[in-house]
């Protein structure tokens, strides 16, 4: 996960407090993140800003990565 989005207090929010109460604010921070990645790539940027349905899956997707990578100790193998 991108550190632009990944900040240290995203990240220790995500680590302390549950999936339902994070990803909003890791929605928000993906968002702007998002919008910056693509400022060059005008199709992509036009997805982000206008698809809400493919921002969202997107977005829980990423959510639910960072989750994983923030919850998981370094070398230990993902969850089954």
């Amino acid at each position: 996960m991108s550190e632009d989005i990944l900040g240290d207090d995203l990240t220790e929010m995500l680590r302390n407090h549950p999936p339902d109460v994070v990803c909003t604010a890791f929605a928000q921070a993906f968002f702007q993140g998002a919008v910056r990645m693509f400022q060059r790539d005008t199709e992509m940027r036009n997805i982000v800003l206008t698809d809400a349905e493919a921002r969202d899956k997107a977005t829980r997707h990423f959510c639910n990565r960072a989750l994983r990578q923030v919850r998981t100790p370094s070398g230990a193998p993902p969850p089954a």
